[in-house]
């Protein structure tokens, strides 16, 4: 039995919609904390550290699934997102010059590397979708 929308319309609605927040709101922070930890050389805190973020987004995930906030038909919604992950690619390198212009080279490559994931993200949806509609 799937658990799609099972709270939707329930007195647990709007607490299943915090804890969603909260789950989200937590995978960034470890996600960020994970991050710092890398750039300190604490590999494994940062190993450790995004092991639970990615525990978080998944909560977060189960979240909106059980309130029904994802869309049903993947592969459909897969198709349409695709192209606004291939086109962060431009919007993000365009902000990374943005960035680099005031000095801040780091940052400026960190976006740049966003920017190529991405685009990646973009790709292997086309892929996932054209493998699925074969």
């Amino acid at each position: 039995m799937s658990i799609y929308g099972v709270t939707k319309g329930t007195k647990f609605e709007e607490q299943v919609d915090k804890n969603g927040k909260g789950e989200e709101q937590g995978a960034g922070m470890y996600a960020g904390l994970a991050f710092l930890a890398m750039e300190r050389g604490l590999d494994e805190l940062s190993e450790v550290l995004l092991k639970i973020a990615v525990d978080e987004m998944r909560h977060a995930g189960i979240y909106a699934v059980l309130n029904g906030h994802t869309n049903q038909d993947i592969f459909e919604f897969l198709k349409k997102i695709a192209p606004a992950e291939s086109n962060a690619f431009e919007k993000l390198n365009q902000f990374a010059s943005q960035v680099r212009e005031i000095g801040l080279e780091d940052a400026a490559k960190q976006i740049e590397s966003i920017a190529m994931d991405e685009r990646h993200h973009g790709e292997l949806l086309v892929k996932l979708v054209d493998k699925e509609s074969k």
